[in-house]
């Protein structure tokens, strides 16, 4: 879940921050762009969790998850080649039951990066820290530091700290100096730039992380530039003491210093004539960008709430309402009329498995999805199959000889499991597809029993029970996959309920917030709470509304009396006629 939540933010920060770079960059307005690369920092991390509504890039968000099998068919997988082996006992070798797969190995190398940028980071924070305190100073009467340090080539500051060399400046360039500075500590550039450096050590494999760095850091210098200019100094005069710093200067991370060495863009944009109000125009483009941009990632709701701290997950909960749950998990499945499923025997004749007694041969796989027995490769695709199963039950099948594709799949709101999936399968002069989309009709979001099949030297079948422990173990993965379905029948009836009526808004509440210390605020606000008699207390504003019972219609009277006990969560969902619906989650 880690890599696969870095990669998303990794790709919102690369299309936001090259979008940045072509449109903004160079526009006068540095504060709006100040705001404006954080605003793009706050998207890029926050929306791989937050649905996207109905309302939202829908039909984007279904043709790029649509084409996803085809982008995971070309990408490359780590993994061992299969060995043939011979052993008395048929088995499945489970890649969680190995030492270290290839993914044990990318995470082990992402956090060696980031233990040895955090340490790194954490020196240079100590170094500096240490150099400030040795150094004499003097408090100026804005209640800035200003420390004199005989070994500086060029003037820094670092919060509210200013560090320079008055012996090697005349009395104009310390005016110049000490402006420009003040402005950093006055607006906390410093600030800024600890979390660009702090983005840059968790994206350190992403070089887009590396560039909004750099941008941050232009950004802060036009800013104080402006500020500067705008006090009313001479700008030939100040520029050219630019020049002379810059000649002699010696930058150090983490802090703001007065000869950056874009003096070029620097004096390019103090020259600058300021921005027209058609420029608004880019700055909308952008902010549509980042809309636009939810298309492309899938949310985490319900692995957000469940790794939140118990005290704040009714606080989550609510921000991370499931009224807008991704209509692209439910995608159009194509392909032939007929169902197979895992419990369906084909008719087509298959190879005879051996008994349990007799020496079979075996080959390892490196995928729970594969199991090689004789001359015959099983594969079987669970409903909690994930895409690192897949691409290993692929290249297990690619080093048999044969070859298999996804050309659909889809997945309930929740993402919990698969609700439908569309397999096309190719070896030597044979190619066999089908689909199961029984899990999506009439909105039921069913998981899949199960889709398999085998590939031998000279052909394959499809629909085919595997053998144990295949079957065994993807029988496991259904019954828990109804689980998931039992727990989440609310969930599923709330976000149907919630597509059909179109353009809604509407408020999550938990059991904790109606109790919490905001719980007489938040029943006056939405009329919904907790009675003395430890029921559920609906105010007459809501005498009009439609209730449901978990799935079913209810009364007024009914919710009003419900047992405070029994309640877990509410929505209120509101129409464009402004007509009120409550859903009631309860035990």
């Amino acid at each position: 879940m880690l890599i696969t939540y870095l990669l998303k933010v990794s790709l919102l920060l690369a299309i936001l921050t090259l979008g940045y770079r072509w449109l903004i960059q160079f526009e006068t307005f540095s504060k709006v762009n100040r705001a404006l690369l954080w605003l793009n920092v706050l998207a890029a991390w926050s929306l791989p969790f937050i649905p996207l509504p109905d309302w939202g890039p829908v039909t984007v968000q279904q043709e790029f998850h649509h084409r996803i099998p085809e982008i995971i068919k070309e990408a490359p997988v780590i993994q061992e080649k299969i060995v043939p082996a011979n052993s008395s006992v048929s088995r499945v070798i489970d890649p969680q039951t190995t030492n270290w797969n290839g993914m044990d190995w990318i995470m082990a190398l992402y956090f060696l990066g980031v233990i040895m940028l955090t340490a790194r980071l954490l020196y240079q924070v100590g170094k500096l820290l240490f150099n400030l305190w040795k150094m004499p100073s003097e408090r100026l009467e804005n209640g800035i530091v200003l420390i004199r340090n005989a070994d500086t080539t060029a003037p820094y500051s670092f919060f509210r700290w200013i560090i320079c060399n008055p012996d090697k400046h005349s009395s104009s360039e310390i005016d110049h100096i000490l402006a420009h500075e003040t402005e950093h500590v006055y607006q906390w550039h410093s600030l800024d730039l600890l979390l660009a450096e702090t983005q840059r050590i968790l994206l350190w494999f992403n070089p887009v992380a590396w560039f909004h760095q750099q941008l941050v850091q232009e950004n802060l210098e036009y800013l104080a530039d402006r500020a500067v200019l705008e006090n009313g100094f001479h700008k030939k005069q100040y520029q050219f003491s630019l020049l002379k710093a810059v000649m002699q200067h010696h930058e150090l991370p983490l802090t703001n210093s007065f000869a950056q060495s874009l003096l070029k863009k620097r004096i390019k944009m103090m020259n600058r004539k300021p921005s027209t109000v058609w420029v608004w125009g880019k700055y909308w483009v952008l902010v549509a960008l980042i809309y636009l941009s939810s298309a492309f990632v899938a949310p985490y709701r319900q692995q957000v709430i469940s790794l939140a701290p118990s005290a704040t997950k009714p606080i989550i909960e609510a921000l991370l309402a499931d009224d807008a749950l991704p209509a692209s998990s439910v995608s159009e499945i194509k392909g032939e009329e007929s169902l197979i499923k895992l419990n369906e025997i084909s008719k087509i004749e298959v190879p005879v498995i051996a008994e349990e007694n007799q020496k079979d041969s075996i080959g390892v796989s490196t995928s729970k999805c594969v199991l090689i027995k004789n001359d015959t490769l099983y594969w079987a695709i669970s409903p909690l199959a994930t895409w690192d199963d897949i691409n290993r039950m692929k290249e297990d099948v690619k080093n048999f000889g044969g070859e298999i594709n996804i050309n659909a799949i889809a997945y309930d709101p929740l993402q919990l499991f698969i609700t439908s999936i569309a397999v096309h399968v190719k070896t030597k002069g044979s190619s066999g597809q089908g689909n199961s989309s029984e899990g999506e009709k009439q909105g039921t979001f069913k998981p899949i029993n199960g889709y398999s099949g085998y590939i031998t030297k000279v052909g394959l079948g499809m629909g085919q029970l595997p053998p144990a422990p295949l079957h065994t173990s993807f029988e496991k993965d259904y019954q828990q996959a109804l689980v998931y379905q039992k727990q989440n029948e609310v969930n599923f009836f709330e976000y149907n309920f919630t597509k059909k009526l179109g353009g809604t808004s509407s408020t999550g509440l938990s059991r904790e917030l109606l109790e919490g210390a905001n719980a007489e605020r938040i029943s006056k606000g939405t009329g919904l709470g907790k009675s003395e008699n430890n029921t559920l207390k609906l105010s007459e504003s809501l005498k009009n509304a439609e209730f449901y019972l978990n799935t079913k219609p209810a009364t007024f009277e009914e919710i009003n009396t419900l047992p405070f006990e029994m309640f877990e969560k509410a929505r209120i969902i509101e129409d464009g006629n402004k007509k009120k619906y409550i859903i009631i989650h309860a035990k």
